[in-house]
């Protein structure tokens, strides 16, 4: 079966910015800076006669970017050295710092401060830029590469202005510093950089969205997006919703003069709604769930980076809130380190009064729009271990009771709401690992 790379060669092709291939109905998208006649066109430049002549039998959109002349990519949004005024209120001073707002490197006009809290899980990953103190179990924020990091030309330790410079952000209101990014380069993934914390000035919140969002954290089934609606918070132009309109996109990126257009891949792409100085927007689906991070686009479209790979690309969890840290935010309280070592998912059938899978079973019959008791057990060395059933999280300890070698059994119950209209079988993911602290 094709995927989107198959079809990168039409990249070649004069005005063509984007392609995608949607394999449910065989279908490639075509983003092109203009439309023009195929009678003008070299047939080198014709979408429709390169697919024709490459054997492939595929329905074909040809989409407007809108910028109405031949360019070499989708532009970065915040790497203009003008950017549109900020939306009320975004522009501003604030403490503690929401997601959504004014934010970007010392030497940026403008961009917009994403995702927060982000847990740092892998600080040695190769091909990751990280500061040489960070630690797996750090907290940080997150936006993009070129926000934070300048698009790979700032430094570790380069300072982060909340507001940016262009709203009057000055060295008095440094927030944190860039502490890591995945390089932009090309077949790169992601946009996304980390800038530290100081927890009392953070806020888990969404500038101007439901104070339960984020809900969850998407994180597989892309492909089903197509057409859902998303909405974005962001500096420049606020709360903004759109349609999403291809969910594994390759796009070409102008990111400057140092880098030119690159390309990404497995982008989101949606209708307008976004302009310069909205890059790093986190992005959520209708039930609050956070799905992307934005950092590109047009007059036509927003791209935005799949928030399951912004996770494995940094190495970094995004929470839904903060760590407990026992009523204290001087730092001087244990936060818990949780590092994932259990990523399960089993099928069960509806009905069936139980499930035994070596740890897990339910303790009731499994029906839609019904809630469940799991009981998740474990066996491990003595310790604190962390499991988790969807967004439902538990703490189990496992005694010592022949020594700190020997391994022993734990279990703990764990409730799981059962959608409304299955049929067959019931999917659930269970994870775990185990609980350190971070002084």
């Amino acid at each position: 079966m094709p995927t989107t790379q198959d079809y990168e060669y039409l990249l070649e092709c004069k005005n063509v910015i984007g392609v995608d291939y949607d394999e449910r109905e065989d279908r490639v998208t075509v983003f092109v800076t203009q439309k023009e006649p195929a009678d003008c066109l070299a047939d080198e430049d014709d979408v429709e006669k390169r697919v024709a002549d490459a054997g492939d039998d595929v329905a074909i959109d040809v989409v407007d970017a809108g910028y109405d002349e031949e360019r070499e990519g989708f532009d970065a949004l915040s790497m203009f050295e003008t950017v549109p005024e900020a939306a009320p209120g975004r522009e501003g001073r604030h403490r503690p710092v929401p997601a959504g707002v004014s934010e970007s490197n010392t030497n940026l006009t403008a961009g917009t401060g994403g995702p927060y809290p982000a847990r740092v899980t892998d600080p040695d990953a190769e091909d990751i830029v990280w500061r040489d103190d960070i630690e797996s179990g750090d907290l940080v924020r997150l936006s993009n590469n070129h926000v934070y990091a300048r698009s790979n030309a700032a430094d570790p330790g380069a300072p982060i202005l909340q507001p940016s410079p262009h709203d009057g952000g000055e060295a008095d209101d440094a927030v944190g510093e860039l502490v890591g990014y995945v390089p932009i380069e090309e077949g790169v993934r992601v946009d996304v950089a980390a800038r530290s914390v100081e927890r009392e000035l953070e806020s888990a919140d969404y500038f101007e969205l439901e104070a339960s969002w984020p809900t969850g954290i998407r994180r597989e089934e892309y492909e089903a997006l197509q057409g859902e609606t998303v909405t974005k918070t962001g500096r420049t132009t606020g709360v903004t919703s759109a349609e999403i309109e291809a969910t594994s996109a390759s796009v070409r990126v102008n990111f400057g003069e140092d880098h030119g257009p690159v390309l990404l891949r497995e982008q989101l792409v949606t209708g307008p709604m976004s302009e310069g100085g909205d890059s790093g927007s986190p992005v959520f689906l209708e039930d609050g769930a956070l799905v992307g991070l934005l950092f590109a686009g047009s007059a036509e479209q927003t791209i935005c980076n799949r928030i399951a790979l912004v996770e494995s690309e940094l190495g970094v969890e995004i929470l839904t809130d903060e760590p407990d840290t026992g009523g204290d935010v001087d730092g001087s309280a244990e936060i818990p380190v949780r590092t994932t070592t259990l990523d399960h998912t089993l099928s069960v059938d509806l009905e069936s009064p139980s499930l035994s899978l070596e740890s897990i079973r339910f303790e009731d019959r499994i029906r839609p729009g019904e809630s469940v008791e799991a009981v998740v057990t474990v066996g491990a060395e003595p310790g604190a271990y962390w499991l988790a059933i969807e967004d439902e999280q538990r703490t189990v300890t496992i005694p010592v009771d022949d020594g700190p070698e020997s391994r022993g059994q734990a279990a703990v119950t764990i409730p799981v709401s059962v959608p409304d209209g299955l049929e067959d079988s019931l999917t659930v993911r269970v994870r775990g690992g185990p609980v350190g602290t971070l002084e």
